[in-house]
Order: C-alpha cells, then structure tokens, then sequence
C-alpha cells in the first residue's frame, strides 16, 4: 500500500536522478565562488590573513552559493517542470518490497563519505612523495581534527544527514509540487516567498562552511605560521 508524498523519497526516480546532478552543478558553485572570493580578497584588498579572509569566504560562499544558487535553481527547475510536463513529480512513496525501493535508496544516498574520504587520503598519499606534501597532509588531518572536534562541542553532529538533495526535495515539494497531506492537496507556494523558506532548510550548510574554514585557516597557522594560501605549502 503506498504512502503520502513526503520528502526525498516521496518524489520520482527520475526527479531524484536530476537533484542528484543539481546537487552536483550547485557544489561546483559554492567552490567556484569560494575560490574567487579568497583570491579578490588577496589579491585586491591584500587581506593576507587565512584567519580573517577564510571566515568572509564561507560567508560569501553561503549567502551567493547556497542561498542565492539554491534560488536560481528553484526558478530554474520550476521552469524545466513547466516545459516537461509529466517527467518530473511527486510520487507515493515506495514500499520496501518494491523492486524500485533499492533503487531510491542508492539515490539518495548520493556519494559514500568513506569513498571520499579514501579518494581524499589516497591522493595525500601520493602528494607526500613531493614537496610539500608532508605539510598538506598533517594540515589536512589538522583540519578535519579540528572540524570534528568543534562538531563534538557545539553538538552538530546531525547537521547535514539529509544532505543537500533532500533539501532540494524539500523545497521542491513546498514551491513547485505542492505537497499531499491526510487532510489533502496542499498547493505549492510562491517562488517570490522562498527566501525565509531557503534560509531555514539550508543555515546548517552555512554553520558547517564556517565552521570548516575556521578549522582549515588555524591548521594553515598551525603547519606554516607566515602562510596567505594553501598554495604556500608547495613554495
């Protein structure tokens, strides 16, 4: 028997497969901006400091990135489900049994962090027979000690779980699909009203930028005191 429409699993197969690919082109644009923001602050404002300039790019990467590129895509998928009629939607959600639920499950489970983590460490592995690539590797260890450890303290250990494309989901039912309750069809809302609604689904992605580029300037600081860029490392 299927259930209501909820969430990442309560959407097409192929919806899912196009969040997925968004989610993708939407990350290539977070480090796209972050990358420009760090370099105009260097370069034009000679803000040298990874401990100040880091910060302001997370901030920078969240309000453009992800607030500002989440909204351009809600306008942009609602344009493409307007032109496609009938390939994207809503769907009941699949049973167990199903012989599409495994399917949904791979899906949502986008990329295993334990395959990037190891892709991550393999390469250090092989950067650490060069120049430089001692200090990359014990900033990179730094920085993801530090990371973990502050998600520890503030207790933040569940941000992120659904990861971006169930926020993607999420806001695909409040403004483009419209969302079904037990009390009926609850239409979708306005595109113009979605600012507060992108805040609210997407501030934990700003708290864990921040958080991240703070870990990563004090292990820069911590592995080469006098450097402005991580390409210090290899000079």
């Amino acid at each position: 028997m299927s259930t209501l429409a909820i969430g990442w699993r309560g959407l097409s197969a192929e919806t899912q497969d196009r969040l997925i690919r968004d989610t993708w082109l939407l990350m290539a644009g977070w480090i796209v901006i972050g990358l420009a923001c760090s370099w105009l602050l260097l370069e034009l404002f000679h803000l040298r400091s990874p401990l100040v300039r880091y910060p302001i790019t997370a901030l920078v990467m969240y309000g453009l990135g992800v607030v500002a590129g989440t909204r351009l895509w809600l306008a942009a998928f609602s344009r493409a489900v307007r032109l496609q009629p009938g390939r994207f939607g809503p769907e009941p959600v699949v049973p167990a049994g199903d012989a599409r639920f495994r399917r949904r499950t791979r899906a949502a489970a986008g990329v295993d962090p334990a395959l990037v983590l190891g892709a991550i460490l393999l390469g250090i592995d092989v950067l650490i027979w060069f120049e430089g690539g001692a200090r990359l590797f014990w900033w990179t260890v730094l920085t993801l000690t530090i990371t973990v450890a502050l998600f520890a303290v503030l207790k933040m250990e569940r941000f992120g779980n659904d990861g971006l494309p169930g926020v993607l989901a999420e806001l695909s039912h409040q403004f483009i699909f419209g969302r079904a309750t037990d009390a009926g069809h609850l239409p979708r809302r306005s595109i113009a009203d979605a600012l507060p609604a992108l805040v609210r689904e997407t501030w934990a992605s700003g708290v864990i930028l921040l958080v991240f580029s703070v870990s990563a300037a004090v292990s820069l600081f911590i592995v080469l005191p006098d450097a402005a860029s991580l390409a210090d490392i290899f000079r």
